[in-house]
Protein backbone atom coordinates (compact mmCIF):
# COMPACT_ATOMS: atom_id res chain seq x y z
CA UNK A 1 0.00 0.00 0.00
CA UNK A 2 1.52 3.61 -0.59
CA UNK A 3 0.83 6.64 1.08
CA UNK A 4 1.48 10.19 -1.44
CA UNK A 5 0.77 13.44 -0.29
CA UNK A 6 -1.69 16.01 -2.82
CA UNK A 7 -1.29 19.38 -2.42
CA UNK A 8 -4.67 20.92 -0.75
CA UNK A 9 -5.93 17.62 -0.94
CA UNK A 10 -6.56 14.40 1.32
CA UNK A 11 -3.43 12.17 1.52
CA UNK A 12 -3.34 9.44 -1.70
CA UNK A 13 -3.95 6.09 -0.16
CA UNK A 14 -3.71 2.91 -2.72
CA UNK A 15 -3.86 -0.69 -2.14
CA UNK A 16 -2.35 -2.75 -5.14
CA UNK A 17 -4.26 -5.68 -6.58
CA UNK A 18 -3.36 -8.18 -8.95
CA UNK A 19 -6.25 -10.05 -10.70
CA UNK A 20 -6.21 -13.53 -11.03
CA UNK A 21 -7.20 -14.19 -13.94
CA UNK A 22 -4.29 -14.60 -16.21
CA UNK A 23 -4.51 -12.27 -19.73
CA UNK A 24 -3.88 -14.47 -23.26
CA UNK A 25 -0.44 -13.91 -22.86
CA UNK A 26 -0.32 -15.60 -19.87
CA UNK A 27 1.03 -12.44 -17.78
CA UNK A 28 -1.62 -11.24 -14.53
CA UNK A 29 -2.43 -7.52 -14.33
CA UNK A 30 -1.79 -5.05 -11.45
CA UNK A 31 -4.13 -2.47 -10.57
CA UNK A 32 -4.11 0.18 -7.96
CA UNK A 33 -7.25 1.02 -5.92
CA UNK A 34 -7.76 4.35 -4.17
CA UNK A 35 -8.98 3.91 -1.10
CA UNK A 36 -9.97 6.11 2.41
CA UNK A 37 -6.71 7.79 3.71
CA UNK A 38 -7.83 6.60 7.02
CA UNK A 39 -6.78 2.65 5.61
CA UNK A 40 -4.37 1.54 7.53
CA UNK A 41 -3.92 -2.28 6.20
CA UNK A 42 -4.59 -3.61 2.24
CA UNK A 43 -6.74 -6.74 3.43
CA UNK A 44 -9.00 -3.13 5.24
CA UNK A 45 -8.44 -1.47 1.85
CA UNK A 46 -9.52 -4.35 -0.42
CA UNK A 47 -12.68 -5.15 2.45
CA UNK A 48 -13.74 -1.72 2.30
CA UNK A 49 -14.01 -1.84 -1.78
CA UNK A 50 -16.61 -4.46 -0.96
CA UNK A 51 -18.20 -2.28 1.43
CA UNK A 52 -17.42 -4.28 4.34
CA UNK A 53 -15.25 -3.81 7.56
CA UNK A 54 -12.06 -5.76 7.48
CA UNK A 55 -13.16 -6.91 10.88
CA UNK A 56 -15.83 -9.08 8.54
CA UNK A 57 -14.32 -9.28 5.50
CA UNK A 58 -13.74 -13.26 5.13
CA UNK A 59 -13.58 -14.25 1.44
CA UNK A 60 -14.31 -18.07 1.02
CA UNK A 61 -12.26 -18.23 -2.01
CA UNK A 62 -9.29 -15.99 -2.76
CA UNK A 63 -8.20 -16.63 -6.34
Amino acid sequence: MGVSPVPDDEPVVMVEVVNSTAEPDGTFRTYWLRVPPGTRTARAGVAWTFGVNEADYHPQRET
